[in-house]
């Protein structure tokens, strides 16, 4: 099992009243992370809403690779329909290459309309243009001369002047949200990333989307099992969910923020599994749950709501100490 943080970066005006420092925070939260000793640091791309403040990961991840050393660090994800491919390549060699190779490209196609909008494109192309786009990086990122013709973007005999550090190959992840595409990912060799909440009524549902993924992964050939990394809102403290007034206040903030999306109560979003908010047996029981369902690696998502930087620390913490230790993996 790895464990990692994850952030959308959400922003609240009415109590955030900084965005410069609230920036600064979110490097400040990728050096607590590394000092606890988290695996990796996740930050989503968002444009045009306060929803997520960062609309270039790549920015954020090359300060911070300044500051950190051993954190592993990537985009969840990187949305690369709005992206040139050549110019999303390079970006991302930047980053592997300031962070001696600490990236891991999660990648995926989007889904929030107001975007499209902001960007004058059609949703009903995104799986193609994703398609195109990862495969030109893919082919401009092994740091050979290469043409591409595409249905969107035309590349002649062109070679990047930088790519990954030493020249590795990337660790890559897409995020999903059906089992039909899981299978695709797995049979094509990729790490798959998944937001319970996002994606599932009940935690209990994921299982037969990691089984149809571990299923495209098996008749690959690939070595292994995959990798499947999930995001979950996360808060310890001493007492009990029902009586946590941190997590309910911050959890229903973030809730009630998200766009086009139902508003489950705070209640509700325990009661289905789908995040772990209260004393550390309580918070051990609902990670656990979800480490059944087939999960490789917990991305924990700590400020979620407006939390304060403080209490952030706070919940790394006891996760290190009260929580983790007692999780167990699932059987395969």
């Amino acid at each position: 099992m790895k464990f990692s943080l994850f952030s959308v970066s959400d922003y609240y005006p009415d109590v955030q009243t900084d965005p410069t420092r609230f920036l600064e925070e979110q490097v400040e939260l990728i050096q607590i992370a590394e000092e606890y000793g988290y695996y990796a640091y996740f930050n989503a791309e968002h444009h045009f809403h306060e929803y997520g403040l960062v609309p270039d990961p790549a920015v954020l991840f090359a300060a911070a690779a300044m500051k950190s050393s051993k954190i592993m660090l990537g985009p969840a994800v990187s949305l690369l329909t709005f992206h040139n491919p050549l110019l999303a390549a390079e970006q991302w060699a930047m980053v592997d290459q300031l962070s001696r190779g600490r990236l891991i490209l999660g990648v995926g196609s989007g889904y929030l309309m107001h975007e499209f909008e902001g960007f004058s494109m059609s949703p009903a192309q995104k799986r193609e243009r994703f398609d195109e786009t990862l495969a030109i990086m893919e082919l401009a990122l092994k740091g050979e001369r290469f043409s591409y013709d595409g249905q969107f973007y035309n590349c002649k005999n062109v070679r990047l002047n930088l790519t990954t550090y030493q020249s590795r190959k990337l660790e890559i992840a897409i995020a999903v949200l059906s089992e039909v595409a899981s299978y695709y990912i797995g049979k094509r060799g990729y790490q798959i990333m998944t937001i319970p909440y996002a994606t599932v009524d009940n935690v209990d549902e994921l299982k037969p989307i990691y089984d149809n993924y571990r299923k495209g992964w098996k008749e690959s050939g690939n070595a292994g099992n995959g990798e499947i990394l999930a995001a979950v809102h996360t808060h310890v403290g001493d007492q009990s969910w029902t009586d946590s007034a941190l997590g309910r206040k911050h959890l229903e903030k973030y809730v009630f923020s998200r766009l086009y999306a139902r508003h489950a109560s705070y209640e509700e979003c325990i009661k289905r599994g789908v995040v772990a908010i209260g004393n550390p047996d309580e918070v051990t029981a609902a990670l656990q749950r979800l480490i059944n369902t087939g999960v490789d690696h917990l991305m924990f998502i700590f400020n979620f709501g407006a939390m304060p930087l403080s209490e952030v620390r706070n919940t790394m913490k006891r996760m290190k100490s009260d929580v983790l230790p007692r999780l167990k993996d699932a059987p395969k």
